[in-house]
C-alpha cells in the first residue's frame, strides 16, 4: 500500500465550509499537510449543529482506496462518517465509519470486500456532532491504498 493522498502526487482537498472563511489557516489541504503537524482544516460548523459537513479528496488519478488515516481534535469530530467513492458521475457508499472523540491517529478499513474500487475520488461526510455547533478539526487525513 502508498499514501495515495499527497498532494505532490496530485492530490487535491475541497470541504463544505471552512472556519471564518480563512482558507490559509483553515483550509481543507492542511489535513493533507504530513510535515506541519499544527495545520489543520476546521470547518465552519453551523448554528443548529445539525447539517452535515464533507471533505472531499481529488486523488488526481485512477487509484484503489483501502484504508482511512485520520487525526482529529478531541470534541471536534463527527462520531458518525459516511465514506463515499466516485463511480462515474455518481457518488456510491463505500462504508460507515464510528470513529473515537480523541486527539490519536486513528486507522480505518475502507475495503468492504476483497476488491476496493477503482476511483478518482472520495467524499467523506460527516454526521452527529461531539461539538455542539457541528464544527469538525482534522490535524490529518491520510489515504491509502493502490495505485491503479
Amino acid at each position: 500500500m502508498v499514501l495515495l493522498s499527497q498532494p505532490s502526487q496530485g492530490a487535491s482537498a475541497r470541504a463544505s465550509s471552512v472556519l471564518q472563511r480563512n482558507s490559509r489557516l483553515y483550509g481543507p489541504m492542511n489535513a493533507l499537510d504530513l510535515e506541519n503537524s499544527s495545520t489543520c482544516w476546521n470547518s465552519a460548523g453551523s448554528p443548529s449543529g445539525n447539517d452535515s459537513s464533507f471533505f472531499l479528496l481529488d486523488f488526481g488519478r485512477p487509484v484503489q482506496p483501502i484504508e482511512l488515516r485520520v487525526q482529529f481534535q478531541a470534541g471536534f469530530i463527527a462520531e458518525q462518517v459516511t465514506v463515499f467513492w466516485k463511480n462515474g458521475e455518481s457518488w456510491e457508499e463505500m462504508t460507515d465509519l464510528e470513529v473515537e472523540d480523541d486527539h490519536d491517529l486513528q486507522i480505518h478499513e475502507l475495503l468492504q470486500g476483497s476488491n476496493p474500487p477503482t476511483t478518482n475520488a472520495v467524499k467523506f461526510v460527516f454526521d452527529e456532532y461531539t461539538d455542539f455547533y457541528g464544527r469538525v478539526t482534522i490535524y490529518q487525513l491520510q489515504v491509502w491504498g493502490l495505485e491503479v
